[in-house]
């Protein structure tokens, strides 16, 4: 009895514990601290994180999607990804059935859902990396990849470190990242449970 007791206190503890965690906006998105509202352009989303030297974030997220909520209980509480995310990307969060207006980089205004309808993200969690590395008129020009759903943490952040080591540019993501698992396995590390 004492035992019970104990399991369901602790259950009720871990619970609490992740629904404090859980912050979400009145559009009943997931937030994070250094999520940035989006400007309603997308062209000058990008100019902004240009001129802070960085690249830009697309996340997309739609209400009641669970693997946008494990994204920000799990990925998002690691150190490592978080650290690098907020000193490379400015990150923007989109509704995938959002009706706040926002323009497109043809200058088109348009719904977030129409945006993203356009731009074929069709999942949630989706994580678009745009770069304004080069004259932008169209996403072609900008997306440099993009995670659709939801990668656990050891391969959201080599996702992430494929771009931000400009491996992308020469290699496979696979040639990437296969020197990545062997390392962390041979450690005695599992990456499905890093």
């Amino acid at each position: 009895m004492l035992f019970r007791r104990l399991v369901i206190t602790l259950s009720l503890l871990l619970i609490a514990g992740f629904a404090q965690a859980q912050s979400i906006g009145d559009d009943g998105l997931h937030k994070q601290p250094w999520l940035v509202a989006s400007t309603g352009d997308i062209r000058l989303d990008l100019s902004a994180a240009a001129a802070d030297g960085k690249d830009l974030i697309v996340l997309v997220e739609q209400q009641g999607c669970t693997y946008c909520a494990q994204l920000h209980a799990v990925n998002f509480t690691r150190s490592e990804i978080t650290d690098l995310v907020t000193s490379r990307f400015r990150v923007v969060q989109l509704d995938l059935w959002g009706k706040a207006d926002i323009i497109d980089f043809d200058g088109d205004e348009v719904t977030q859902q129409a945006l993203l309808s356009r731009w074929d993200v069709n999942t949630t969690p989706t994580t678009m990396v745009l770069s304004a590395a080069k004259p932008v008129t169209k996403l072609a020009d900008a997306e440099i990849f993009r995670l659709p759903g939801y990668l656990k943490p050891f391969y959201y952040l080599g996702a992430l470190e494929f771009f931000t080591t400009g491996a992308y540019a020469d290699q496979e993501f696979r040639d990437f990242f296969a020197p990545r698992v062997a390392a962390l396995e041979a450690k005695g590390l599992d990456p499905e449970q890093w």
